[in-house]
Parts: C-alpha cells; structure tokens; sequence
C-alpha cells in the first residue's frame, strides 16, 4: 500500500452493475426499469479481503452499460466501456473531484478497446484487430496509428508472419510498455492444410505459439519481436523487474477464439537473444487466484490483471508456497474490471475502526 498525502493506492475492483427498479415503467411492455451503477470495491491487503469504498463514486449514467480494461495516469482514470448499440468509448474519472467525463469519439469507435496504455502525453488505446489510437491530453483529439506490415481481408484480422510464409489467425490481445515502447501480445492460430486424399485438402486453424510486436510511438512504426515457446489466448502481459512476462489465460481457444483448455505456461522474454522461455512453477500448488511464480515472486492473476502478492520465496524453499489466506481475492465479479488506484484513507475506514477512534 503507497501513500500519498491524504490519499492511499489501493487495488481496486470497477463494475458498472445491473439493477431493476421495483416500480414498472409505464410502457406498453410494465418491464422493470434497468439502471447500471459503479459499483467500487478495494482489496484490503491486511485482512485479505474486498470491501466497499465509504463513500459514493460518481456514477457513469445508464449509457455506460459494460467496462473492459483501465489505466491510471496523471490523477485521472481511463476506462473503455461499452455504451447502447454498440458503441464503444473511454471515460476519464476524476480521482480528487470524484467525476467522470467521456473523451471525445475515437476511429472505428465500434471496435472494443482491449487494453490503454499510457506513453508521455498520450492515452493508446488497443484493440484486438485495429492500428492502436492515441489520445492527445494537450490538444484533446485523437489520431490513428500505423497498421501492421500484412493484414488479410477475412471476418478477422490476419498477419503474415515475418520470413515464412504462414498465415496466422490473431484471436486475444494483451498489452503493457516498457522504455516508452509498447508491447503487445497476440494469440494466435496457423492455417493448416490437411491432405485427406490425392486430391483433396481441407483448411483447419490449429493453436499457435502467441506473437509479439512492438510499437514505437515516436517512429509510428511496428516491429514483430518473437514468438513465444507455446500458445497464449487471454494471457497477461506485464513488467517484472524490468522483463516481460506473460502468464495467466489458456493454451487453446473455442472456434470463436474465447480462451479454452489447461492453463497457458509462464514466459519471460529475453532482449539480448529475442527469445522467451518457459518458467517452471516449483512452488505454487493448483489454485483458482491464476497464482505464478516468476524471478522468486508470487503473482496472481484475477480477470487478467497481475497483482504482486509480496510474497517471496527463499532459494532453499523445497515446497509449496501456502496460499490459502489470499483466497478471497478471488472473490470479485468477473467483470470487475482491476486496477491500482489513489484513494481518500478515510473512505477505506471501517466501522471498527471508525468506533476505536470514538
């Protein structure tokens, strides 16, 4: 937990909830009227639990129906959402007034955001088949950035791989920067060709190693990095000292590329040979917190986020670590969406201790 004046970080969850009115609408139809509400929560790290904020969080309004990913940056939170007929936007909440504002429209706003990024002055937003859009803080607008080399004409968006020829099915997307560069990581799948008789072959999408590519905002230029050892499809990409890693998801995906099947492996990348490489988990025992061991750090991963735990495991350490005291942390509605945030101490009192001051 950091310090900031009056105001404390905090892991939080962000869920625009649904409700129904008990009073009917005076329609032809008498259905409950539907409200959506923020609802937020932050996870007390001493008594390994969620709980309330003490106070309430502006609202986003009815328009805002679902949340999918946020960054913090510059006293203010970003979130992309979805509103009514699929329109997809990006609300910015003012931690110190508790408001929200919506940022102006951006390209192809009826393609979801998959992942925000914060470089310099700018917000780029990430989606999983469209160039990345990055959002100007000083001149309010938005621009479009570069596509990559080779994208295909099908339903989805397709790359030709560098060098060899193969045709990828890109399927999840996940996203983090290091060195003012961004990173992002696809899921995908390789077109196959089957030969069932002399004379025919059939098509048939088989799982593939994930791709990584990196973004230079100053050059709007995109780079394929590497290939990771085994599939990804909705894993997490973040920072450990200073090193990529990917963790969390699963290692196939459904015929709509929803993730799928046994849990995807841990990979860290290594700059110096452009490689990844798997690292074994030794100590962490089956769990439903997506808990990884990665450089003698435990890291959970809930709804795709990464969470340092703190917990360190010694050299000497023979077993398992012990988890059962972070179960509740998994406790939080699959479409919270998690991110670290600044807020008020006095908003994170409980009645306890609220009675211990009396």
């Amino acid at each position: 937990m950091l310090i900031y004046g009056s105001f404390v970080q905090v892991l939080v969850g962000i869920t625009q909830d649904i409700t129904r009115s008990k009073e009917l609408v005076q329609d032809t139809d008498g259905d409950p009227e539907i409200k959506h509400k923020i609802v937020v929560q932050y996870f007390d790290a001493e008594e390994k639990m969620w709980k309330r904020l003490q106070y309430d969080v502006a609202q986003l309004g009815n328009e805002t129906q679902s949340l999918f990913c946020a960054e913090y940056f510059g006293n203010y939170l970003y979130v992309a959402g979805k509103r009514q007929f699929d329109q997809f936007v990006i609300c910015r909440y003012d931690v110190a007034n508790n408001s929200w504002e919506t940022l102006p429209p951006f390209f192809e706003s009826n393609h979801q955001i998959n992942c925000l990024c914060a470089v310099d002055d700018y917000i780029y937003a990430i989606s999983e088949s469209n160039p990345p859009q990055r959002y100007s803080l000083g001149n309010n607008n938005w621009q479009k950035g570069a596509e990559f080399a080779s994208v295909g004409k099908d339903l989805r968006f397709f790359i030709t791989a560098k060098g060899d020829g193969q045709c990828l099915r890109l399927n999840t997307v996940t996203a983090t920067v290091l060195k003012s560069k961004i990173y992002v990581v696809h899921g995908c799948e390789k077109l196959d060709y089957i030969r069932e008789n002399r004379y025919h072959c059939r098509e048939e999408w088989r799982d593939n190693p994930a791709v990584m590519h990196c973004f230079d905002p100053a050059k709007n230029k995109w780079e394929q990095i590497a290939f990771t050892c085994r599939p990804h499809f909705g894993s997490s990409l973040f920072l450990v000292n200073n090193s990529l890693c990917l963790a969390g998801g699963n290692c196939s995906c459904d015929f709509s590329g929803k993730p799928r099947g046994d849990p995807a492996a841990v990979e860290v990348y290594k700059e110096e040979t452009n490689s990844w490489s798997v690292i074994k988990q030794k100590h962490i025992p089956q769990n439903n917190l997506g808990a990884v061991e990665i450089e003698d750090k435990v890291y959970f991963i809930i709804n795709k986020f990464p969470i340092d735990s703190g917990i360190r495991i010694p050299p000497e350490e023979m077993y398992h670590i012990h988890l059962d005291e972070w179960e509740n942390l998994a406790q939080v509605g699959r479409k919270a969406v998690l991110c670290y945030l600044p807020v008020k101490r006095e908003s994170l009192k409980t009645e306890y201790h609220e009675s211990q001051a009396e």
